[in-house]
């Protein structure tokens, strides 16, 4: 597949989010929901970040780093402005054919 074809990684960061906000209730504890609500304003991010090596062992198949994208949602620390409260890492197919999200939420 061509990368021409693949859809944009600021397109992949939008889906990531809006997929995270429709399940977040559902999938998250209501603390953090809360949290996240309250904060997001302020220190909210998502974030395209390099895919982790541990998602053939969640989704059963190997990962093209090509194809395949990875976003993590949450706060961000304003001390040293770093993603250090992980609400959802994402991972989006870039590949407009073959939708695909896999989404690890986060568990205290």
């Amino acid at each position: 597949m061509e990368n021409q074809d693949l859809i944009s990684f600021d397109d992949v960061i939008d889906a990531a989010y809006d997929i995270f906000l429709e399940m977040a209730q559902d999938n998250l504890e209501p603390v953090d929901v809360i949290l996240f609500t309250a904060q997001f304003e302020d220190r909210g991010a998502a974030e395209l970040v390099e895919t982790g090596t541990d998602w053939p062992e969640h989704v059963g198949f190997a990962i093209d780093g090509d194809v395949f994208a990875e976003v993590r949602i949450g706060l961000v620390n304003e001390e040293d402005d770093v993603l250090d409260d992980v609400f959802a890492r994402l991972l989006i197919s870039r590949d407009p054919e073959n939708k695909f999200c896999h989404i690890l939420w986060k568990r205290d």
